[in-house]
């Protein structure tokens, strides 16, 4: 019996072939290939301007740009998320406003957002995720604060009830890193279809480009990431396919109480597999089952990671996400897992009591 990682990138003969085309075309700094991604990433969201950059911070961190946030303007962000917001938040010389989540979709609470813009100031922009694919609450956070950047790192290739994952917000962003929906190894991207932001995100790319505002910057893709992005960008409906038939085997295995909410639902593509433990006791007995049976589940976020502990907030105010790391337990769901591999989860799944 082989261990079963919790996430692995799936890298196929297409995608070393796009590579080695790279390497042998004698260009592998920024360049035509780099181009080409940005052109199918505009081509994918309809329309628009995309920058293609070295990560996904440095994707938020344009966003910003393009918004034009003033020097200290405060910046919604969710605590139940990576620390990559709060550095781009700081990389902006803007101040991060947390505000919790929702109990069962962990993305950014309405509610939450409104008490901490009418205790702390009004937020100029929010980063929003959409929490391991499932459609954050656009239109209600839209109408607190109007600046939305849409996070894709867990949704890319989501389709909501308010559209495309990406296309509802001023500025859309994604990390290209190793374990995303697709991947250039590293990287990320900046996309809006506002001519101003679009026209001052790319600016910013620009050797030419000078400002007292904005730090420079080299960040722009080489073609080497770019041409394995386009790549696996290329076979993004297989991605989909793919992770909606590992989600319904799990399903059909998963004890109802255990189920994640929100799914199956054939527009969202399901990037973690949750399961709803009771509390942290029933979490930490089955972290233990599934990695005695060589299967890599995972706590996901912990407590010390929570943006409001890293900034040492009170967390009086973050109930659902302190609630939330205490109980989720995330298990393999990737297109490089095998069908035996995907068997073995489901025959764990049936041994859970019901």
């Amino acid at each position: 019996m082989t261990w079963i990682d919790h996430n692995a990138p799936l890298v196929t003969a297409n995608d070393r072939a796009a590579v080695d085309r790279v390497l042998q075309s004698g260009w592998i700094a920024p360049g035509p290939e780099r181009h080409r991604l940005e052109e199918d990433l505009a081509s994918y969201f309809g329309s628009g301007r995309t920058v293609a950059t070295t990560s996904g911070t440095l994707a938020l961190f344009l966003a910003l740009v393009g918004l034009d946030a003033p020097a200290g303007a405060l910046i919604a962000v969710p605590t139940y998320s990576c620390v990559a917001l709060l550095d781009a938040v700081r990389l902006a010389g803007c101040r991060p406003l947390v505000v919790d989540v929702e109990p069962d979709e962990l993305t950014m609470s309405p509610e939450a957002l409104r008490d901490a813009a009418e205790r702390i100031g009004q937020p100029y922009a929010a980063f929003v995720v959409h929490t391991y694919g499932a459609t954050a609450a656009l239109p209600e956070l839209a109408r607190i604060c109007p600046n939305i950047v849409e996070d894709c790192c867990h949704s890319f290739g989501s389709e909501g009830p308010y559209g495309r994952h990406g296309t509802f917000g001023r500025v859309a962003v994604s990390s290209l890193y190793a374990t995303k929906v697709f991947t250039g190894a590293t990287g990320g991207l900046c996309w809006s279809a506002d001519p101003q932001i679009a026209e001052r995100i790319t600016a910013y790319t620009q050797a030419s480009f000078r400002s007292s505002r904005w730090p420079r910057m080299t960040l722009a893709l080489s073609d080497l990431h770019a041409a394995l992005a386009r790549s696996q960008l290329s076979r993004l409906a297989q991605v989909r396919e793919r992770r909606a038939w590992i989600t319904n085997q799990y399903l059909a295995a998963c004890p109802d109480a255990l189920a994640p909410t929100g799914l199956p639902d054939p527009g969202r593509l399901v990037y973690r597999f949750v399961l709803r433990c009771a509390d942290e006791k029933e979490r930490e007995r089955l972290l233990d089952f599934f990695h005695l049976h060589e299967v890599d589940a995972s706590r996901l976020t912990q407590r010390h990671e929570l943006l409001h502990r890293e900034l040492g907030f009170d967390s009086h105010y973050f109930p659902a996400a302190e609630a939330a790391v205490a109980r989720t337990l995330s298990l393999p769901i990737y297109p490089a897992m095998s069908d035996a591999d995907v068997q073995r989860v489901c025959d764990l799944l049936t041994q859970l009591p019901r």
